[in-house]
């Protein structure tokens, strides 16, 4: 513990007592306290003290992190409590389950960052943790070990970008590295989050079986029978054995067996057996499924604990299966499922969906707190499923405290005391509590019309969200105004919330500037039509232009971050792929259904290749001017309510300029961090201050 202290406050590392103390009735507990001069942490774990003495720094130092990319080094002075603080946290598991968090950034950090990250789980009360890091390293050497060749493991696995949804049985060889070299890093870095996992009272969660086999494996075993898994989203075929199959227990031991070696050891594991895919048709093997895995665990590891979420699963997954073995993650909207009445679950919490920008997240239900709305005595904590901590700070602080909360808090004050402490003044509160209201009351994030692949016929960003505006763009814009004519002063965390709130209005502002200029195209109204169109753009570039005084807010930072992962071409050429196909067409070249997925309002990302877009699709509109029917711009078919990815031939213009892009990106910071942002937002807040009220 004292490794933390001198970690994350050196300054002040000699001002702190640690003692130890009893769990209160099996639950965690923490206490602070002065003594002696000197601030005690007291705690019956070492995870109970990280949470202490973040506490701590929250009450005494206004300290507030939301992000595992921090800084708290700064701390020189440590006031004394006045008083004693006690807490014991009912909430038995904790825990940390998004798959899209790795894809995002995850599986592209090394051991320094990821220290960064542990450190804020810990401290935030995280105590169980997907640990899924060095598991594409697993999968090559339990290949090997089988009999295949060292070219066939690699071309079996999937890339950063793609390997988590390799791991949920989605996909399998998209993207791979080919370097063995490579998979033995992400090895030595797995097992070292693992080791400071366990070291701070985090339980790792580890991959259970092997979710998918290849192909051409049935070579080496002609006996092996394989099926093929239900179709995801036009990616290619994989085949899984089941529990039936003489080889799915030889496989599957030896597989643990390696990833003990290589990762460290751990009593709890996750599956998932049909993961985001139609379960018609597919009952036996759901039930077959079942008793394998638990089967395979309890020969592993007596004590082990397979979670899955309740949408991987149905209820003949427990039909041979006894629930002992199995934490289910209640990732449904239901609140309380009746296939849940019996079985050990998590309710989770979800949000910022795939790293996208726009503000959005349900604060006044997460409030409420899911795990005291349930009334099950099944019910163990909480699943925070949250893709990333670097978007939405203010859902992400409440997420976080309902984590470990047993009883519903006052999201209002909450909301004031975060803000009060993030931009240390008071002086926003009212702004930040009308913004709470506007943008943080779904948990369905609103797409953004930027980020759009332009059609005349627009219903979707990404799948699922939509583009229907629940508030008046005018409101956002006249809380960025109070907010930039305050005279109170803007610190670095209120100038980088600015450019948010601001690229949420003009994102918002766009959209029916976007429905004018397409109704004026129809219309044949050459005057309104260019005036709107390049409006559209001007706001684009504007927007990209004030993302640009923030560096962290950049695709070539963010590009870089990812870039550095590699140790030579060849590696960084394929991470660089992964990292761009994510964020642009996500699915397989050509044929992708979930273009987009991962849209964000990034400086750059807006002018190199959004903008782009938008330009190629107006430019496209005028030369249809004379005669509009003639454009035909969207497919008939409408895959998850979208265009097809080629499905006109206006749509392969995008999609040849977007494989151009991926082939092609050159991360520039020109502009970068040239120009103050309170500047640049005071003259975007003129230049539109009468455009909002105009639509």
């Amino acid at each position: 513990m004292l490794n933390f202290i001198q970690r994350n406050t050196p300054k002040v590392k000699d001002n702190f007592t640690v003692k130890h103390i009893e769990a209160d009735n099996g639950c965690d507990r923490y206490e602070i306290y002065t003594e002696d001069k000197k601030i005690v942490l007291a705690g019956n774990s070492t995870l109970s003290l990280c949470m202490a003495f973040y506490r701590y720094l929250n009450e005494y130092c206004n300290v507030v992190i939301t992000s595992g990319d921090y800084d708290i080094s700064y701390i020189a002075t440590t006031p004394l409590p006045e008083e004693k603080i006690t807490r014991t946290i009912k909430q038995k598991i904790r825990a940390r389950t998004s798959y899209e968090m790795f894809s995002l950034e995850g599986n592209y950090w090394g051991f320094d960052r990821w220290e960064k990250e542990i450190d804020f789980m810990a401290m935030h009360g995280i105590n169980t943790a997907l640990q899924p890091v060095g598991f594409d390293g697993v999968l090559f050497r339990t290949l090997r070990e089988m009999g295949m060749p060292e070219d066939a493991c690699s071309d079996f696995l999937s890339g950063p970008a793609f390997l988590m949804r390799q791991l949920t049985g989605n996909v399998a060889a998209m993207n791979s590295v080919h370097s063995k070299e490579y998979l033995e890093r992400k090895i030595y870095i797995g097992k070292k989050i693992t080791e400071r996992e366990k070291e701070l009272g985090i339980t790792p969660v580890f991959p259970a079986l092997i979710p998918s086999v290849p192909f051409n494996i049935r070579r080496k075993y002609m006996k092996m029978k394989i099926f093929k898994a239900p179709l995801w989203h036009n990616f290619p075929p994989i085949f899984f054995m089941t529990p039936e199959n003489a080889f799915f227990g030889i496989f599957n031991r030896k597989f643990l067996e390696i990833q003990r070696e290589a990762l460290g050891e751990t009593d709890s594991f996750i599956f998932e057996p049909l993961y985001d895919v139609n379960k018609k048709g597919y009952n036996n093997y759901l039930a077959e499924i079942g008793n394998g895995i638990a089967e395979a665990l309890a020969q592993h590891n007596e004590n082990a604990v397979c979670y899955t979420h309740l949408s991987s699963i149905n209820e003949d997954f427990f039909k041979k299966a006894s629930p002992e073995k199995f934490i289910i993650i209640n990732d449904s909207k239901d609140e309380r499922p009746q296939f849940l009445q019996d079985k050990k679950h998590i309710v989770a919490i979800k949000g910022n969906t795939c790293g996208r920008t726009g503000l959005c997240g349900d604060i006044d239900t997460v409030s409420r707190c899911p795990y005291a709305v349930s009334k099950s005595e099944n019910l163990l904590g909480t699943a925070l499923e949250l893709d990333t901590f670097s978007e939405n700070p203010m859902f992400c602080a409440v997420a976080l405290n309902a984590v470990t909360a047993d009883e519903a808090f006052d999201a209002d004050e909450f909301v004031k005391d975060f803000a009060s402490k993030r931009y240390r003044t008071d002086g926003f509160s009212e702004e930040i509590i009308r913004l709470k209201n506007l943008c943080y009351n779904t948990d369905e994030c609103s797409g953004s019309i930027i980020c759009a692949r332009p059609s005349t016929l627009l219903k979707h960003t990404a799948p699922f969200d939509t583009l229907e505006r629940k508030y008046d763009c005018s409101e956002i814009y006249e809380i960025a105004k109070a907010i930039t004519e305050s005279d109170t002063r803007k610190n670095d965390k209120m100038r980088l919330d600015l450019v948010r709130i601001i690229c949420q209005c003009l994102s918002e502002l766009a959209y029916p500037i976007y429905l004018k200029a397409t109704e004026f195209f129809k219309d044949k109204n050459a005057s309104n039509f260019e005036q709107a169109s390049n409006l559209f753009l001007e706001i684009c570039q504007d927007m990209d232009r004030l993302l640009k005084t923030q560096e962290g807010l950049n695709l070539s930072t963010k590009f870089e971050e990812a870039h550095a992962l590699g140790n030579n071409k060849d590696e960084m050429q394929i991470i660089d792929l992964n990292f761009l196909m994510y964020h642009t067409i996500w699915g397989p070249f050509d044929r992708s259904i979930l273009y987009d997925t991962a849209w964000c309002e990034w400086g750059g990302m807006i002018k190199d290749f959004y903008a782009q877009r938008w330009f190629m699709y107006f430019r496209a509109l005028a030369a249809y001017f004379d005669n509009p029917k003639k454009l035909k711009d969207y497919s008939k078919n409408q895959p998850l309510d979208r265009n097809e990815y080629r499905g006109s031939y206006q749509q392969k213009r995008h999609a040849q300029f977007e494989n151009n892009f991926l082939e092609n990106y050159i991360p520039r910071k020109d502009g970068i961090g040239e120009e103050d942002t309170l500047e640049v937002a005071k003259e975007i807040l003129n230049k539109y201050s009468e455009v909002v009220y105009q639509f």
